[in-house]
């Protein structure tokens, strides 16, 4: 008897308790909630020879970062090879295969086909949108997420990657985010949702709703992205608690390159906050460890482990990852990190060195096309400009600050630092009437978001506003 998953595709296994396990498996993991690979070994503890399983437990594992049970799954899958009659199987199994040797293009090239003729595969859409974050290729990402869209309209995973790439190409982030509540609504306990739902409120400034959506979606369940979204949510209006403790955390255990871009842009470069050399020795030390498998790790990952070699005092080890991201493949193949990526690297070292003249000189141009940029979301990249911005402050360019300051401010009205920013930079030109007025835009909106009275910018503002004697 052959049987079908809840989408109607055919499966190899015969047995309906490893395809319920399969599916509950998958669910849990798209959902982004836990169980997910408990109930994956499930499943192929029931049926050894369920193909798809195995090559599905290879993707969730390689995106937790458990290289070596990916490892061990892949080797399981193709060990099954001959069980998988569906070509949909064969094509999951060149993916892993691919995936395996690194071989991203290949990778890429059948999940495509997939996504193509098999729209609505849920599993392979999500790995194929991470392909596409990877590269910094949106427009595809959001093609494709309406292709499925159209075969399943009220899916909610096909809703929230549809959501998710409307609101990251700035093609129609209204449409996302009307979309993205619609998932929501269907489904309110996909943190997935939660995400994208999040993710659009904060990029254009309502912070408020952005903090409340990834609060709920936390008191769901304690998702490690959404967890550093909400610290860094929360350290955009002022609160650095969680953005102190959050490197600490061990239930969950979070990612090392989000604790080190929170220890990093939020603390030291946005606050002036010095971090311990004990915490950037420590984080330097756990990214030594992951370099043990530095093949199948994201070159978003390299790029952070190699900062915090730097940020702990180890010039030579950063410079090897910096020579890492100039040998990546050119274009958008890398996502564009052999050039424009390499440059931000360099920069921030330059920077750690205190030479921010070099740091300025490095990262400008590769701020200039950060959309292009892949690796991360819009919102992950904005601690490019966060910290240009502050750089260009540091050494009294006003008409840059501005520029990049009206720029940040287009599109997130609410933008503390870039408000702080223009105050500055009227106040260097002397023109004190605009400098006032910003100063006193900045406190009005900070009143309305509840922001605490230590936020710098917000100071800052206070003190502009005072009466002189």
């Amino acid at each position: 008897m052959t049987y079908t998953d809840t989408m109607g595709y055919a499966v190899s296994t015969m047995s309906s308790e490893a395809l319920a396990a399969y599916e509950q498996g998958v669910s849990l993991w798209l959902r982004q909630r836990s169980g997910a690979v408990d109930a994956l070994n499930r499943a192929v503890a029931v049926d050894s020879h369920f193909a798809l399983a195995h090559c599905t437990r290879a993707y969730v594992a390689w995106r937790m970062g458990q290289v070596e049970t990916a490892l061990a799954a892949h080797q399981q899958a193709m060990a099954r090879a001959d069980d998988a009659h569906d070509e949909r199987e064969h094509l999951h199994l060149q993916t892993v295969d691919a995936m395996r040797s690194s071989n991203g293009a290949a990778a890429l090239h059948h999940l495509e086909e997939i996504a193509d003729r098999y729209p609505a595969d849920r599993m392979a859409l999500r790995v194929l949108s991470f392909n596409y974050l990877a590269r910094g290729d949106y427009q595809s990402g959001l093609t494709q997420a309406r292709h499925s869209l159209a075969a399943c309209p009220e899916d909610p995973q096909f809703l929230t990657m549809t959501a998710f790439f409307l609101e990251q190409s700035n093609a129609d982030p209204d449409e996302g985010l009307e979309l993205g509540l619609r998932a929501l609504a269907a489904d309110p306990g996909n943190l997935y949702t939660y995400h994208a739902v999040g993710h659009n409120y904060q990029a254009r400034g309502d912070y408020v709703n952005a903090l409340a959506t990834f609060e709920r979606a936390n008191s769901t369940e304690r998702y490690p992205h959404n967890l550093w979204h909400l610290a860094e949510a929360q350290a955009i209006l002022g609160d650095t608690r969680l953005t102190r403790d959050y490197w600490r955390s061990t239930a969950p255990a979070l990612p090392l390159f989000e604790r080190i871009e929170l220890q990093w842009r939020r603390l030291e470069m946005l606050r002036h906050e010095p971090v311990s050399e004990s915490v950037w020795q420590e984080l330097a030390a756990q990214g030594e460890q992951l370099l043990e498998m530095a093949d199948y790790l994201t070159i978003w990952i390299h790029h952070w482990i190699g900062l915090a070699f730097a940020r702990a005092g180890d010039t030579a080890k950063a410079q090897q990852q910096l020579e890492r991201l100039r040998g990546l493949p050119e274009g958008q193949a890398s996502g564009h990190w052999s050039t424009l990526g390499a440059d931000l690297l360099e920069g921030e070292l330059a920077c750690i060195r205190g030479d921010i003249e070099t740091a300025v000189r490095l990262m400008a141009p590769a701020v200039q096309r950060i959309h292009e940029l892949g690796g991360g979301s819009r919102e992950q990249k904005d601690i490019f400009q966060d910290v240009l911005l502050e750089l260009y402050r540091c050494l009294g360019h006003v008409d840059d600050v501005m520029e990049l300051a009206q720029r940040r401010l287009q599109g997130n009205p609410n933008h503390f630092q870039s408000l702080a920013a223009l105050g500055w930079a009227y106040h260097q030109t002397g023109q004190t009437t605009h400098e006032k007025q910003m100063c006193q835009d900045l406190v009005s909106r900070a009143q309305a978001l509840f922001v605490p009275e230590d936020l710098p910018a917000l100071r800052e503002a206070r003190q502009t506003l005072q009466p002189t004697a």
